[in-house]
């Protein structure tokens, strides 16, 4: 069976190497494995990358435009009320004045927008956000690109983007999401053995000054364990 995963790995990613290279070749700002990173914009709005993410940045007299184009990134946004901010997230548009707020693109398909303090609007097409849905101090929203699926909900503001500190605090999250993104502490490629480990939900305080230990505190209540095969491919497979 590892055998068979590994092979599935190796395909997995030779086709996903290329979009992200495109992607990044768009970028204004990347970070790499591991690393976070704060960017001054040149409105005076600070982005603090996650790790594996990028940005690009397009500010013109009458917008503030920022795409997320991988990872994740927490905006501090400078008050200027006649020119908005946005951040475009594939289908999802997050959108505020003076405000500070963490989004994110977890595992490719479900986007998810969480407000520090101030007010965000967001926006999905053919979904129940299509008319625009606002989110305040400690609101959430996720959109799921493959079913256009929106969860709202609320937490401590305090726990918003707790990444920047090293830590995740989950909510009953699926697990395909927190692999993900504790995957962006950890070198190489993770690969699910077995899709249903990734659909079940978990919660939890994961601390990522030990990413492997934190990806096991994860996958096991879904009844799975980690197995590092090479510095370049983790899998996770059933017990």
């Amino acid at each position: 069976m590892i055998g068979s995963v590994i092979g599935l790995g190796a395909i997995g990613v030779g086709y996903s190497v290329l979009p992200d290279i495109l992607a990044r070749s768009r970028a204004d700002h990347v970070t790499a494995k591991g690393e976070i990173r704060r960017v001054t914009l040149p409105d005076g709005s600070v982005a603090t990358l996650g790790p594996d993410s990028a940005i690009a940045v397009d500010f013109a007299v009458q917008r503030r435009r920022i795409e997320l184009l991988a990872g994740m990134c927490f905006f501090d946004v400078a008050s200027e009320p006649q020119r908005p901010f946005s951040v475009q997230m594939a289908e999802l548009t997050a959108t505020a004045l003076g405000t500070a707020f963490d989004v994110s693109n977890d595992d490719g398909g479900m986007l998810s927008v969480a407000v520090d303090h101030g007010v965000v609007e967001t926006r999905a097409p053919s979904s129940r956000l299509a008319t625009g849905a606002r989110l305040q101090a400690g609101e959430w929203v996720t959109f799921d690109r493959a079913t256009h699926a929106v969860e709202r909900g609320s937490r401590e503001a305090s726990h918003i983007a707790s990444w920047r500190e090293n830590f995740i605090i989950a909510e009953k999250e699926a697990v395909s999401a927190l692999v993900a993104r504790i995957g962006r502490w950890i070198p190489g490629r993770i690969v699910m053995a077995d899709p249903f480990i990734g659909s079940q939900r978990v919660s939890g305080i994961f601390d990522l000054n030990d990413p492997k230990r934190a990806l096991e505190a994860v996958v096991h209540p879904a009844g799975a364990r980690v197995r590092q095969v090479s510095s370049f491919l983790t899998i996770v497979s059933p017990l």
